[in-house]
């Protein structure tokens, strides 16, 4: 488990160790000088043991309102966001040792491409898939019926 730890459901995330999933570039300072935690450090995404373990970029991200909200046995809130390399397997997807519970912000951190969906949706039910570049450079994310 280089670099990892055991998520509540006893997959593995990054670790803050690592500087991936917390630790010092994961707060800011208050005026105070008191550090901040990040919000999105507390909620939950669900990712697929091949993005996360693989170090593979986004592919694909989907949205489900009904699970947003849940609190996790170590106080996280599931945000609702499940991220995906994008070739998994239905086997992958449905074998809960395969799956990881890294942080909204870790995700943002590993594939800042993931904000061009998050940042600003309105919270409907989705699916987007990763279909190239677009002319300027970024990912052109095309959004699929749910």
């Amino acid at each position: 488990m280089n670099g990892e730890v055991a998520g509540p459901d006893g997959g593995r995330e990054p670790s803050a160790s690592n500087g991936e999933a917390g630790g010092a570039d994961a707060a800011a300072h208050g005026p105070a000088g008191e550090a901040e935690v990040d919000p999105a450090e507390g909620q939950a995404v669900y990712a697929s043991a091949r993005l996360v373990d693989g170090g593979a970029a986004v592919g694909a991200l989907a949205f489900v309102p009904d699970d947003a909200g849940r609190v996790l046995g170590d106080g996280r809130t599931v945000s609702g966001w499940s991220a995906f390399q994008g070739e998994e397997t239905d086997e992958e997807l449905t074998d809960a040792e395969r799956m990881r519970l890294p942080s909204l912000a870790w995700l943002v951190r590993h594939d800042p491409a993931v904000t061009m969906v998050t940042v600003g949706h309105d919270g409907s039910m989705g699916y987007w898939v990763r279909r190239g570049d677009r002319d300027d450079g970024l990912p052109h994310w095309e959004r699929l019926q749910p």
